[in-house]
C-alpha cells in the first residue's frame, strides 16, 4: 500500500477496527500517519464536513469511528439515524478513507486497536468538561499520539438542528 490515500469508495470503506489495523499494518510501518475522528455524526451538517476536511489534512489516512446506537444518550429518538446509515453517509465523503463502528460507550477500544498518530475533536471540546474525552486524550498520548482540535468557524449541533425542525428545545 502506498502512502497515498486509499481509493476505496462507499461501503467498502466500512470495516471493523481490528480488520482495518491489519489492513494498514504495512503502510503504518512505512510511515503512514493515521488520523482518527470519533463521534455520533447523527445528522450530517456543514460543521461535520469542515471538521472532517480539516482533520483529514493532518495525516495520510482519515478514519472516522461512530458510536453504536445503544451508547448514544442525546435524548428520546436519538440517534435519529441508525449506525449502519450513519456509517454509509460518512463513508460517502471523499475526505474519509475508512469508517469503523465503535461498539463501546467511548472510543478507547478503537484507539487501542488503531493507535492513531492524531486524534481529532471539534473546537467545542477545547473547553468541554468530559471524563470520556479526558480518558481518550490520555490513552492517545500514552500510545505516542497527539490530540488536535479543528478550528471550524461553523459549529452546528445535530441535537439543536433536530430540535429546531421538531419545534422542541435541545
Amino acid at each position: 500500500m502506498s502512502l497515498l490515500r486509499p481509493t476505496l469508495r462507499g461501503p467498502s470503506k466500512i470495516m471493523e477496527a481490528k480488520d482495518l489495523a491489519l489492513e494498514l499494518a504495512d503502510a503504518r510501518e512505512s510511515g503512514l500517519r493515521l488520523v482518527l475522528c470519533h463521534g455520533c455524526f447523527d445528522l450530517l451538517h456543514v460543521g461535520h464536513v469542515r471538521h472532517l476536511t480539516e482533520a483529514g489534512a493532518l495525516g495520510d489516512c482519515l478514519v472516522v469511528s461512530l458510536t453504536a446506537d445503544e451508547y448514544i444518550s442525546k435524548g428520546i429518538g436519538r440517534p435519529y439515524f441508525p449506525l449502519h446509515f450513519r456509517m454509509e453517509v460518512i463513508a460517502a465523503l471523499e475526505v474519509v478513507d475508512y469508517v469503523v463502528p465503535a461498539r463501546e460507550a467511548t472510543s478507547l477500544s478503537t484507539i487501542d486497536t488503531l493507535r492513531p498518530d492524531v486524534y481529532v475533536k471539534g473546537p467545542d471540546y477545547l473547553t468541554a468538561e468530559s471524563k470520556a474525552f479526558g480518558d481518550e486524550r490520555a490513552r492517545v498520548e500514552s500510545l505516542g499520539g497527539k490530540v488536535a482540535f479543528t478550528s471550524s468557524d461553523v459549529v452546528n449541533s445535530s441535537t439543536a438542528l433536530l430540535a429546531q425542525v421538531n419545534g422542541t428545545k435541545p
